[in-house]
């Protein structure tokens, strides 16, 4: 028997994973238990320490649970890992900022790490075969995470901020009153920050290019 766990605060995805795994052919009998949040997640973990899941299907943002410090589903997997060591994870999210894809990967180390906005029905069914197989399965905006950490092409704070400031309409002129750079300075670190991202546009590209890219 293969024992999933899946939590999401949207039953309805809840129910398209469960689909998905009835329709696959990696084991004999299936049984799927789904969480809502980080509290009822924390309570099947907690009633499931002899008998631990196979694999557990976590997204990322999912209702607190105060008490025991579990703010999210990389909590909910540190506590997987904790308490079942060979349970296979595969983190679910819609972000794409630096940050959280970097602290998952480095904390978690999942076996799978999807972005949904990256799959479709049959490219999840994929990524689960892959991971009930023993590989492991990265959607692409994780792979070309990856490529950009590889290469070093990585922005720091400061380039971030100038970025963030750009898309909430903050002008140009501005800039200096919320970072302590120069004028010249500030235009500087644009220059590099458009070459770094291989952008030749005006900031609206510039802006757009990092959002695809996950920096904000």
């Amino acid at each position: 028997m293969l024992q999933v766990l899946a939590i999401d605060d949207h039953g309805v995805v809840l129910e398209g994973y469960h689909s998905i795994f009835k329709m696959l052919d990696n084991f004999n009998e299936l049984k799927f238990t789904k969480a809502h949040d980080c509290r009822s997640g924390y309570e099947i973990i907690e009633s499931h320490r002899e008998i631990p899941f196979d694999l557990a299907i976590l997204d990322y943002s999912i209702p607190q649970f105060l008490e025991k410090h579990l703010h999210s589903g990389e909590d909910m997997a540190m506590l997987l890992r904790e308490a079942m060591p060979n349970c296979k994870i595969i983190m679910m999210t819609m972000h794409k900022e630096m940050e959280i894809m970097s602290s998952i990967l480095q904390k978690v180390i999942p076996e799978g790490f999807i972005n949904k906005s990256d799959c479709t029905t049959d490219e999840l069914a994929d990524g689960f075969k892959a991971v009930l197989s023993n590989s492991t399965y990265y959607s692409k905006t994780i792979l070309n995470f990856l490529k950009r950490q590889e290469k070093g092409i990585l922005l720091d704070d400061v380039d971030i901020k100038i970025i963030l400031l750009l898309s909430k309409g903050i002008k140009n002129k501005n800039l200096c009153k919320y970072i302590p750079l120069s004028d010249s300075a500030i235009e500087k670190r644009k220059y590099k920050i458009k070459r770094t991202l291989d952008v030749t546009g005006d900031d609206e590209a510039l802006i757009n290019e990092a959002r695809s890219q996950g920096y904000i």
